[in-house]
């Protein structure tokens, strides 16, 4: 099978989030049994193509002047017209910015096998916070596809009622193994990981929530990832008064990753939402609680051993993280030990055989409907 994959993203972006993970995972275990081609963006450094792992990446558009969305804008307008020139039995779309599907489909012939993945689905915070009809468009590219992959079970129920008739099948992201051998330790220090985006990340709720712990008792909080606007970041590490008590570390690779979770005491989530929450799974692997909204999707992928609390509630928050600052090392321990058996569901070899079945189903479904 020639499998088509159109991402918006790419993992040696540095400004990449798991997404273009989850893609390679797949991809490179298809790859051993189907032909593999990705189209993504340009970023800074990127080659016209690249082959990982017997999967070929294709580079689509080009930055513009100094507009740093040019690269996925011109991505987007080059896409009708780069899918007719992969031959392709399945094309495999992500869902992306701003409108979620990108009306590819629309342009093709039909019937055409075709498979949505969605790991973005927030047209609607993009209509309200730049005044433009971006959710009509999301509405308009649910209707060209009938098999999605999803990555919660809240995810799918949404996609269901948004699409009546949608197959979805949900596929939760897999984990690097490594993680599962890191040696169990408490330390001391708390720790985020993922970009700093103050709204969609919940920064500023954490924040508020560590500076009502008394300064005598309140622990380091270790900050890794991409500042996505460091000026709004500076504004709330001021306001909260919590910059003494911060350490911002920037990006780290997958090493620092794991260094950073082998040492902290456990691990703080605070996003408002999420379309599943790997640094949840990842903490959970490497042996550490995690401190979440009790808020789907983030709810489904933290196990019992994880602290969820009332979505949103900052001194409900800060109450939950005194709690685990008193627990002693023996019981974040055992909870450490269980969040671990829990992530073991999130195997990247099981999901990508899952994955494939999908695929397969969707390709017999595309050609019923041509014989029909």
């Amino acid at each position: 099978m020639r499998i088509l994959h159109l991402d918006p993203d790419d993992m040696a972006n540095p400004l990449s989030g798991g997404g273009p993970v989850r893609t390679f995972e797949i991809c490179r275990r298809l790859a051993r049994r189907h032909e593999i081609t990705v189209l993504t963006p340009t970023f800074p450094g990127s080659t016209p193509t690249l082959e990982r792992d017997g999967v070929r990446y294709v580079r689509l558009g080009r930055k513009l002047g100094n507009h740093g969305s040019s690269h996925h804008l011109t991505y987007l307008a080059l896409l009708a017209w780069a899918v007719r020139q992969h031959p392709h039995d399945l094309l495999v779309e992500d869902f992306m910015p701003p409108f979620s599907a990108t009306w590819v489909s629309l342009f093709l012939p039909r019937p055409r096998a075709r498979v949505a993945s969605v790991q973005w689905f927030f047209a609607r915070g993009y209509t309200e916070r730049l005044r433009l009809p971006f959710h009509w468009g999301e509405h308009i590219g649910l209707r060209a596809h009938h098999h999605f992959v999803v990555l919660t079970e809240s995810m799918r129920q949404l996609i269901s009622q948004r699409r009546p008739g949608a197959v979805c099948r949900v596929l939760p992201n897999g984990l690097d193994p490594g993680l599962f051998d890191i040696a169990p330790e408490v330390g001391r220090e708390l720790l985020y990981l993922g970009r700093l985006e103050i709204q969609a990340k919940g920064i500023d709720l954490m924040l508020q929530a560590l500076a009502q712990l008394p300064e005598a008792t309140r622990p380091v909080l270790l900050m890794a990832g991409n500042a996505q606007d460091p000026a709004q970041l500076d504004h709330w590490l001021d306001r909260t008064g919590m910059r003494a008590w911060v350490r911002l570390l920037g990006p780290v690779d997958a090493a620092g990753r794991a260094e950073l979770l082998r040492r902290c005491r456990f691990v703080l989530m605070p996003s408002r939402h999420e379309t599943f929450g790997m640094v949840i799974a990842e903490a959970q692997a490497a042996a550490k609680p995690v401190v979440i909204w009790d808020e789907a999707p983030m709810n489904e992928v933290a196990g019992p051993s994880c602290v969820a609390v009332p979505p949103f509630d900052v001194a409900a928050l800060s109450a939950a993280i005194v709690a685990l600052l008193a627990a002693d090392d023996t019981e974040l321990l055992n909870r450490g030990l269980a969040a671990r058996a829990f992530a073991r569901r999130f195997d990247w070899d099981h999901i990508a055989a899952e994955q494939e079945a999908f695929y397969l189903e969707a390709l017999e479904a595309s050609r019923q409907r041509a014989r029909a």
